[in-house]
């Protein structure tokens, strides 16, 4: 799954959280509504576990995306790992509650207060900021696209660090996550494709991705130019 449609389910996720919370509100705050309680509280039990199972699934990804980066996370994804895991373990215990402590339901509305507060949170040091990130990159390609060469190695260099670095280093061949990406279009074969090292291939390799890399689909010819420039240059 790659991080633009994992970033998506997670949208939808918080939206499947938001509903629950809506109706918990309505619940407990209106005396008169336009909508039976009934209803409210069936709608809310069916949001509530879709949001349980998506997170299941999203984080199921996640961990196997952890697996895969070892020691080399960042501050952002430990952060975002420390948030998701807080929100696991509330999440359980309100469900615990309301299954099989019921002397105790009072604090469920907090409970689920909180467990949306995190999901919220979880989402934008993840989904949020990979959509804000792009944005930035896209904009910064738009406006800068008739440069010389030399500032082209200057974004490339820019968007390396924005897009590319947690992955991979840029002044060695030693393995992060991916392969360094010292000399890589100097050498005959790309790492791990084994491909040609060829500007076609590197291009190919970013929109659609051999393995596990994710794709960059979102950058612009432009953009996708000035990274080719770099990686000229390392």
């Amino acid at each position: 799954m790659s991080l633009y449609t994992k970033s998506v389910v997670a949208i939808f996720f918080l939206l499947f959280g938001l509903v629950a919370v809506i109706c918990m509100l309505t619940l407990m705050g209106r005396a008169e509504r336009k909508i039976g309680a009934t209803f409210l509280r069936r709608l809310h039990k069916i949001a509530g576990a879709i949001f349980a199972v998506m997170f299941l699934v999203i984080s199921y990804f996640c961990l196997h995306y952890v697996e895969m980066a070892g020691e080399g996370l960042s501050t952002r994804a430990m952060f975002h790992g420390v948030l998701a895991l807080a929100l696991f373990f509330i999440l359980a215990l309100k469900i615990s509650i309301v299954q099989f402590y019921k002397q105790f339901l009072r604090y469920v509305p907090g409970l689920g207060m909180t467990v949306f507060g995190l999901a919220f949170a979880v989402f934008f040091t993840s989904a949020g900021y990979f959509f804000l990130v792009t944005e930035k990159t896209t904009v910064a390609g738009e406006t800068t696209s008739q440069v010389s060469e030399s500032s082209g190695v200057e974004r490339g260099e820019a968007l390396f660090d924005k897009q590319c670095s947690f992955c991979h280093y840029a002044d060695r061949t030693d393995s992060k996550m991916g392969p360094g990406l010292r000399g890589v279009l100097k050498k005959e074969t790309l790492p791990v494709s084994g491909r040609p090292a060829t500007p076609e291939n590197v291009t190919q390799q970013l929109l659609s991705p051999y393995q596990n890399m994710p794709s960059f689909r979102s950058l612009s010819e432009q953009e996708i130019e000035d990274l080719l420039i770099y990686l000229k240059s390392l």
